[in-house]
Order: C-alpha cells, then structure tokens, then sequence
C-alpha cells in the first residue's frame, strides 16, 4: 500500500488518544479488546508501506522464486523475476543468455509483477545489466552504487511490468530502470515499500516490521516511496493476473477485464492459402499425388499463432511490436 502523503489538506485532527479513550468509555457496542485491535489496525494500514506486521508480509511473499525467461514471436525475449536475492544477477544473464542465442532480438519484457525481496544490493546489481558505465543507480544504506564496465551487458528496448504486489527490490529495479530512461512501466502502481526495514517485536510477542530510512535514486531522491506509478495503465484484477502468470495464453475464469483490451486480442480467423502454397499444391495435383479414395493430397495449413490473452503482456508487446518496426523504418 502506498504510504499516506501527510501534508494533504484535512481538518486539524484531535489528539488520538484523546479520541480513543472517549469512545472506550461511551460506546456500548466493542469491548476494550476489540477497540484496541481496530485502532491499531487501521493505524498501520494508515502507514501504509511504511509498516506493517510480519506474519502479514510473509503472507505476501511471491510464491514463484528464481527467475524465467522465453521469447515471443520468435524475436521479442521476455523476463520473469519471482523475488530478488544473491543468485538474480548470474540467473539473470543465464536465462536470458539461453533463450537469446542465436537469435537477433527486438527488445525485452521483463515481468516484476508479484515479485518482492528486502536485498536491495541485489536489486542494484540486477538494473546494472541493463545500465550503461558509470551512471548513479541507487544508495540503500551502503554508499551510492554505479553502474559497472561490463561485457553482457543487455540492450533494449525493454518495458517493465508492474502492479500492486511488486515490493521493495522489485520496485526499487523497476523504479531505477524507468527514471534512468531505460524501460517503460506498464500495469498498475506498485506497493510503495521501497526502504530499509527493521523489525520489532512488541510486547504480545507480534513483530512489527517499520521502514527506517529511505532508498535512494542516483540522484538523491526518495525511490518510489508511494509506489511507482506506471506510463501505460492497465487495470486487471489480481486473481486473474495471477492466472495470467501461469498461462498467458489461456483465457482465465473465461472473462476478459474490464480496460485490458490489446491490439494482440484479435479475433481468430481461417487460414487462407498463400501463392506458394497454391503452386506447391497445383504441382502436387500435376505429380499425381493423390490418397487411396482418388482426391488430391493437399498441404496442411501452418497451425494458427498463439494470442497472449494476458493484457499486460499483450499491450508490452504491442509497444515493442510498434517501436521495431519505427526503428526499421
């Protein structure tokens, strides 16, 4: 959740305690319990990225971890990060070594959408990949990080995808590799909880995790502290993106959401015959190539492409799509 912007124009608030003490000792509807549990809660959640409770995050945690790569349309790479930690970097470079060689790509998804993790030197070392020498990238705490010489490095175009469960490293990479010019962020605003933490635990043994000092940009500012917000908004509910990670190309609960169409969602259509299939099957028909019952053999039809129906996905590769063939003209 993205933290609260405190300087936003309200009545002047009474003091809490103030507040709490006399609803404790008029109201007749909550016990003292309960009114404690719904203060402290709507407190935290109030913070927003800026606290919360342990079991809460681990409940969050990705489910997919490591990393995955594949390539769209023969030429257009994408990336999957599930959480960020000391392994990204080297599963980084080999799974996008893997699926480029010997192939000339046209740019790159990389997919942060769900993806978390608190180790911030690995979010650094992951947006050094796709970073030229020498730029400040990113200061957690350890002194500011510049990009590095190096010879893998990875070119674009790329565009980043996002949305409300991309957390801490992940947003930190994302952030980094859209205000450095390098990606477009496509999808919905991440979490807002790009900091360093440090836990406490409290005195009925709940551990409170709170954001203790900020994560900053090569320039000095605050990463990302209420959230990244995307260039290219796409809404889609969770549980169907969720869904859409494990088959992109399925159609998932057999609805399509609302705002998420792409010109990728086209509509199928039948084959037709090209002319070097026709004088393929006319020479067939002259050879006397025929089956046991007298008609001619002709050639099966190239199967039909398979449509990414998730719409984030689509609409990144529609804009790689358009900016390729920009660059070829």
């Amino acid at each position: 959740m993205a933290v609260a912007d405190p300087a936003a124009p309200s009545v002047q608030a009474p003091p809490f305690a103030e507040v709490l003490d006399l609803v404790r000792s008029k109201q007749h509807v909550y016990t003292a319990e309960q009114l404690n549990q719904m203060a402290v809660d709507g407190f935290v959640q109030r913070l927003g990225g800026l606290a919360r409770f342990s079991d809460e995050a681990e409940k969050s945690t990705p489910e997919t971890e490591g990393v995955k790569a594949r390539i769209h349309d023969g030429v257009f790479g994408y990336l999957r990060i599930g959480s960020l930690g000391t392994a990204t970097r080297a599963e980084v470079v080999r799974n996008m070594g893997e699926q480029s060689t010997g192939k000339t790509l046209k740019g790159w998804v990389i997919d942060l959408r769900f993806a978390a993790g608190r180790d911030f030197a690995a979010a650094a070392q992951v947006a050094d990949l796709f970073l030229p020498a020498g730029k400040p990238v990113m200061d957690w705490g350890q002194g500011l990080f510049v990009s590095t010489e190096k010879t893998n490095a990875i070119h674009g175009p790329f565009t980043v995808l996002i949305n409300h469960q991309t957390r801490g490293a992940a947003e930190a990479v994302a952030a980094v590799l859209r205000s450095s010019g390098i990606a477009l962020a496509i999808g919905g605003p991440t979490a807002g909880e790009v900091a360093r933490y440090e836990e406490f635990t409290l005195s009925n043994g709940r551990r409170l995790q709170l954001a203790v000092a900020p994560v900053r940009s090569g320039d000095g500012s605050p990463l990302a502290p209420t959230g990244l917000q995307p260039d290219i908004a796409v809404a889609v509910r969770e549980e169907s993106e969720r869904g859409y990670l494990e088959d992109p190309f399925g159609s998932v609960a057999g609805t399509a959401d609302a705002g998420s169409t792409s010109t990728n969602a086209v509509p199928r259509v039948r084959h037709r015959l090209t002319e070097a299939e026709l004088v393929r099957a006319r020479k067939e028909e002259k050879s006397g190539a025929r089956t046991t019952n007298g008609t001619a053999i002709t050639a099966e039809p190239p199967a039909a492409p398979r449509i990414v129906r998730d719409p984030v996905l689509a609409r990144a590769l529609d804009l790689l799509k358009g900016l390729s063939v920009i660059q070829a003209q």
